[in-house]
C-alpha cells in the first residue's frame, strides 16, 4: 500500500500545478501579443488549437495582465469584450480573451494611448498616434536641466570650501 500524501502536500502540488498553468498561459498569451502586432492583415485569429482550450477566472487572468479584476470589467465595457459565462454566470476567458487584454494594457500603460486610441487601434484604425503632451515633455526636460545645472553649482561650491579649509 503507498503512502497517503497529507493535505498539505497536496495542496501544495496543486499550487505549484496551477502557477505552471498560469506562467505557460502567460507565455502564450505573450506570444499571441506578439504575433498580434507583427500581423499585417487585420484577419480574425485563427481558433484555438484543443491543447490551448484551457479556461481562466477572472482573478487568474487579472494577476496574468498584472491589474486588479475591477480593471478587467472595465475594459470588458470599453473595448465592447463579451467572455463566456458559466452556468452560474462567473466569467470564463479563454486564451484569446488573455492575449486581448495583455494588449490593451500594453496600448493604455506602455504606448501612452488613451481608452479611444486604443479602441481605433484594436479596431485596425492604425493611424491613432499615442498621446504625448509636447510641452509637458519639455518643461520637464527644462526642470531636470535647471536641477543639474543647481546640482554642479552646489558640488563646485562644496570642493572649494573643502580647498580652503
Amino acid at each position: 500500500m503507498s503512502p497517503k500524501k497529507s493535505p498539505s502536500s497536496t495542496r501544495s502540488s496543486r499550487r505549484s500545478a496551477t502557477g505552471r498553468n498560469l506562467a505557460d498561459a502567460l507565455r502564450r498569451a505573450v506570444e499571441d501579443v506578439d504575433d498580434e502586432s507583427t500581423a499585417a492583415s487585420a484577419e480574425p485569429p485563427p481558433a484555438d488549437p484543443p491543447a490551448q482550450g484551457a479556461s481562466y477566472r477572472i482573478g487568474e487572468v487579472a494577476q496574468l495582465v498584472g491589474v486588479d479584476a475591477h480593471v478587467l470589467r472595465y475594459w470588458e465595457s470599453e473595448f465592447q469584450l463579451k467572455p463566456e459565462r458559466s452556468p452560474s454566470g462567473q466569467r470564463i476567458y479563454r486564451q484569446p480573451d488573455l492575449s486581448r487584454f495583455l494588449r490593451i494594457k500594453a496600448l493604455l500603460h506602455d504606448e501612452g494611448y488613451t481608452i479611444a486610441g486604443a479602441r481605433r487601434v484594436l479596431e485596425g484604425g492604425g493611424d491613432a498616434v499615442p498621446v504625448v503632451d509636447v510641452a509637458r515633455v519639455k518643461a520637464a526636460l527644462d526642470k531636470v536641466r535647471a536641477l543639474r545645472d543647481r546640482l554642479h553649482e552646489l558640488r563646485d561650491g562644496f570642493e572649494l570650501d573643502m580647498i580652503q579649509r
